[in-house]
């Protein structure tokens, strides 16, 4: 028996070592986060949303110098882009747009007039003549909802839908935070009123206008991480 026991210890001995899963996992996650990362990228840049080049209406309001680069159709050189909140910001529009039935609402309605930045609504319900956008983001940031951008940006929208013979009376905004439930969701509803669409417009000429780059808007750690322009043609603000 006593060396049956002795053999028994010898034998765990020479076996080598297997990391706990606690070990496996500090050490794989690096590997198994940017496997992760790069199929959820590849699939993304297949979204005809992330190959679009042209300007679109939700950079009206933004950040002149990124908008600027864009309507010349400068090439993007920053290929180190944090990208996952706008992965799952789209995650969740699919999410919606399938919740909501065919016939009583319009999804996803791309817009297209001549000489106007293109939109892409997510919501238009004819028989309330309303257009909502669903804008993801995260609690902290409540506190500045709606901006000026997002507000520019939907009653772009319901300039674009008016253009194209869909009568629009109400625009409305819903913030839904990832990192929070249900209790979070912030709604804004205001009057359509093409006067702040053609103010949203008058911002877009003056970028076109404009034969020199604007002056950064956003700090170099955003820029470095958001901006397919940071690098030699735009280094943000130090």
């Amino acid at each position: 028996m006593c060396n049956q026991i002795s053999d028994r210890i010898q034998l765990i001995q020479a076996r080598p070592l297997v990391p706990t899963v606690k070990e496996r996992t500090v050490e794989d996650i690096g590997e198994i986060g940017n496997i992760l990362i790069k199929q959820l990228v590849a699939q993304d840049d297949k979204r005809p949303r992330t190959q679009q080049t042209t300007l679109g209406v939700s950079s009206l309001g933004g950040c002149r110098r990124q908008a600027w680069h864009t309507i010349r159709g400068d090439v993007a050189e920053n290929n180190n882009l944090l990208r996952l909140a706008s992965i799952m910001g789209t995650a969740i529009h699919k999410a919606i747009e399938d919740a909501f039935p065919f016939g009583e609402y319009e999804k996803e309605i791309r817009v297209e007039v001549d000489n106007l930045p293109i939109g892409n609504v997510d919501l238009y319900i004819p028989h309330l003549k309303a257009v909502v956008d669903w804008k993801t983001t995260v609690v902290r940031n409540l506190v500045k909802f709606p901006t000026t951008q997002q507000r520019w940006q939907v009653q772009v929208y319901g300039y674009l839908l008016e253009r194209v013979g869909k009568r629009v009376e109400t625009v409305t905004l819903v913030a839904i935070p990832r990192d929070s439930d249900e209790r979070s969701i912030k709604v804004h509803t205001e009057p359509y009123d093409e006067s702040v669409a053609l103010e949203a417009l008058a911002w877009l000429d003056d970028v076109k206008q404009r034969t020199e780059p604007p002056a950064p808007e956003r700090p170099v750690n955003f820029c470095k991480h958001y901006c397919k322009f940071y690098g030699i043609q735009c280094g943000g603000i130090e």
